[in-house]
């Protein structure tokens, strides 16, 4: 199996979870409340010297083989 094939197979029970962790039903049943703080003296946030990776984009076309999904859904004859 080659490696980019294994890749698709991985991310796509990795998406299919991220998925349904987003369909959660979340409910408030608490107000929450920020603590009292007393701050003195001057603030100074840390300053960071950051370069990032060169990145270069492409596009390229591939054939991709699609399987076919056959689907027998039964009459309402066939229930009774």
């Amino acid at each position: 199996m080659n490696k980019k094939l294994q890749t698709k197979l991985f991310l796509l029970p990795a998406a299919l979870f991220a998925l349904s962790m987003t369909s959660c039903d979340v409910d408030k049943v608490e107000d929450g409340e920020l603590p009292e703080v007393k701050v003195e003296g001057e603030l100074k946030a840390p300053k960071f010297d950051v370069e990032g990776p060169e990145v270069t984009v492409g596009k390229k076309k591939v054939e991709v083989e699609v399987p076919t999904v056959d689907v027998d859904i039964p009459d309402e004859e066939d229930n009774e």
